[in-house]
């Protein structure tokens, strides 16, 4: 069977299973300062998605496959979709698939949700992401939070980072398992061990956002 790239969540994202999930947004921002303490900066490119995963040991089977499944990628050359398996929403619930956007403000900082459960409750921290047909994904924490009113409508919320150019009205957003496309920025395979396990695997990812 041929490789489809990137590779869905359930391909390898699901297999990996990390000890921890240091989730963080890399900025690219350059600042200067005068002598009298005053200092400008300016953000040079939008901030990325990183992320650095301890993967758990396993038997060598698994580990052989996550190997070469990671291996495939070619380093950054290929991407593949990863969702944070610990995260859940902090209010519980679930949203649905049929969650879309219904307005974007102006500036791209804040958005207005319609499909949801009457009632569901969005908290601070709160994840959503939204895929371009071109294989474009986007990641976003909620940074306010917002209840659904009984047709399922938000008011405008805040989410950062902002939403890209190509997210528009009436696209279908993901806030049960969020996820973001990613490629390896590097990689140290498992170590196979007598008893048929492999442990020592570690994971570097950067968003991929093309």
């Amino acid at each position: 069977m041929p490789l489809n790239f990137p590779y869905p969540v359930d391909f390898l994202s699901h297999h990996i299973r990390e000890t921890a999930i240091p989730l963080a947004l890399r900025r690219f921002d350059e600042s200067s300062g005068s002598g009298d303490g005053r200092v400008w900066s300016a953000r040079m490119a939008p901030p990325l998605w990183t992320a650095t995963l301890p993967l758990v040991a396993r038997s060598s089977a698994e580990a052989r496959a996550i190997d070469a499944k990671i291996l495939a990628l070619d380093g950054m050359g290929k991407a593949f979709l990863w969702a944070d398996r610990s995260y859940s929403p902090a209010a519980g619930g679930t949203a649905g698939q049929y969650v879309s956007v219904s307005s974007i403000s102006a500036d791209r900082t804040a958005v207005v949700l319609s499909g949801l459960p009457a009632g569901y409750e969005v908290s601070i921290g709160d994840r959503l992401s939204l895929t371009h047909g071109s294989g474009r994904v986007s990641l976003a924490t909620f940074s306010a939070p917002a209840v659904a009113d009984a047709s399922g409508n938000t008011d405008a919320v805040e989410v950062y980072p902002y939403l890209p150019l190509w997210a528009d009205v009436g696209q279908a957003v993901e806030m049960d398992r969020p996820c973001v496309k990613m490629c390896v920025e590097a990689y140290t395979g498992f170590m196979a061990m007598p008893g048929q396990y492999s442990h020592g695997a570690s994971l570097s990812l950067l968003q991929r956002v093309t």
